[in-house]
């Protein structure tokens, strides 16, 4: 993982609204909480990278931007939830382990861009 922690990602990042880039797409990961279970969602969308620190989303030339959810898991345990995360072809038909060295996590966006 470029500009962060593997071990700390692992650990926490993974499902509180982290950003990763990786191949010209802003990866935006979150879970959300409730009663009965937790949703944990990834968003994709394209973007350019600014010194694996920030990044630039690239809108279409009518100001919408085009996004994906890539997937969206609903479990009740985390552990569960995290092995999923961890199989599922999300990164261009590649898992996690797949391209760990690859993404780019980003603490920061920059405005967009068109």
């Amino acid at each position: 993982m470029i500009n962060g922690n593997i071990e700390q990602f692992l650990d926490t990042g993974w499902y509180s609204e982290a950003t990763l880039f990786y191949k010209g797409h802003v990866y935006w990961l979150e879970a959300q909480t409730d009663d009965a279970e937790t949703i944990f969602f990834i968003d994709k969308w394209r973007a350019e990278n600014e010194a694996d620190m920030y990044y630039h989303s690239i809108l279409e030339q009518n100001g919408t931007l085009p996004w994906a959810r890539v997937p969206e898991l609903h479990v009740n345990d985390l552990d569960l939830m995290k092995k999923l995360f961890l199989e599922t072809p999300v990164f261009e038909g590649k898992t996690f382990w797949e391209v760990e060295s690859e993404p780019a996590w980003l603490d920061e966006t920059a405005p967009v861009r068109s």
